[in-house]
């Protein structure tokens, strides 16, 4: 099984479906013996392509390089003057309402600003780009955010698993607060958490995310350049070193992967996706000792995960165990009470066990909570 950690509503990486928040981990266990390849190395291409790699070019796509098209259209719709939120909304009206750009949003497009531009189209990476080269062009101040999305635990296929990560921008007003653009406003929820990331690094998600492509068609001379500039820009990402493991993986360049996970648990020791990728990795390599001890520490931290909880209450659903059900909902619940799918999933388990009084009670939770 190859794992990647990819697509964003905005987007990103290669790796499995795991999920994330628990408490640190020792990466240097007794188990620990990957070969002491350097970052050099692991960033040269050389195991890969041989002499070939020293002529290796990394790609310079132009993210969020605008054209004289394009600040012409912005020109006709947007002005220069006015309130900032005037300006904020103009452009939010030229750029997704009818008879203007009308923007459609699809997560499976990672595009340039020209090429959101161009085509009216893209994941939330794309219109970002495109939202804050234009706002900067009508003097706003932007700066890009990443949210903390609940995981969701669903294949891309027979082999490939993808992450959801998301970004969206913040655009600085006349008042204390900002203003949040989004053009996921259905994944988007206010209460999720939040931080601020470089232009540098949301610029290295556009890398990454080409680089996923390349390597799930199997082009791998494409995909290196695309990750090696990726961390080239966001040198400490966790998930775009798992990414590069991947593409050594698939490969059979194994003591590459391995490092080059052990480089991603080096800046995310939470990160359950890169353990998994090892789980594989010692797997497919027949180190049935290192496996079961990173396979035990996953289970471990996936049964403390609320949304990991849900996910195994679905399956439970589905196949008609609704004691099963139950539990799993009592712990995601018990850790994450604010979230209407639980309880409306709780409501709908009730139902089935005809237990007529919990399911009216479930019922009432359901409509006191907001839809979120």
């Amino acid at each position: 099984m190859n794992i990647f950690l990819k697509k964003y509503h905005f987007i990103i990486s290669l790796l499995m479906i795991l999920p994330s928040g628990c408490s640190g981990i020792d990466i240097q266990d007794p188990l620990y013996s990957a070969e002491k390849i350097s970052r050099q190395h692991l960033l040269s291409g050389e195991a890969l392509f041989g002499d070939a790699a020293a002529k290796m070019i990394l790609p310079d796509d132009g993210v969020m390089d605008i054209t004289d098209k394009m600040v012409s259209s912005l020109n006709h719709y947007v002005s220069r003057k006015g309130a900032k939120r005037s300006r904020i909304m103009s452009l939010l009206h030229m750029m997704t309402g009818a008879g203007a750009l009308a923007m459609e949003y699809d997560m499976s497009k990672t595009y340039t600003a020209r090429d959101a531009f161009k085509y009216a189209e893209g994941n939330c990476l794309a219109f970002s780009y495109l939202f804050a080269a234009f706002a900067r062009e009508r003097g706003l101040k932007v700066r890009f955010q990443e949210i903390g999305i609940p995981p969701e635990w669903n294949p891309a296929g027979d082999t490939l698993y993808y992450i959801s990560r998301h970004v969206n921008v913040r655009v600085r007003t006349e008042t204390a607060r900002d203003y949040v653009v989004d053009i996921d406003r259905i994944n988007y929820k206010p209460h999720y958490k939040s931080w601020i990331i470089s232009e540098k690094q949301a610029t290295a998600l556009y890398y990454s995310n080409k680089g996923t492509d390349y390597l799930s068609e199997g082009d791998y001379e494409k995909a290196f350049p695309y990750f090696v500039k990726s961390l080239m820009l966001a040198p400490r990402d966790a998930a775009i070193w798992s990414n590069l493991g991947v593409l050594y993986r698939m490969n059979g360049l194994y003591s590459y992967a391995e490092r080059s996970y052990f480089m991603a648990l080096k800046y995310d020791s939470h990160n359950q996706s890169v353990l998994n990728n090892l789980v594989v990795l010692y797997d497919q390599t027949g180190h049935s000792e290192k496996s079961i001890y990173y396979s035990d520490l996953v289970k471990k931290y996936q049964l403390k995960n609320p949304y990991y909880r849900y996910y195994r209450a679905l399956e439970a659903f589905a196949e008609g165990d609704y004691d099963l059900t139950l539990r799993h909902l009592r712990a995601a619940l018990k850790a994450q009470n604010n979230d209407l799918k639980f309880h409306n999933l709780l409501e709908a388990t009730y139902a089935k066990l005809s237990d007529d009084s919990r399911t009216s009670k479930a019922g009432e939770k359901v409509k006191a909570r907001p839809s979120r």
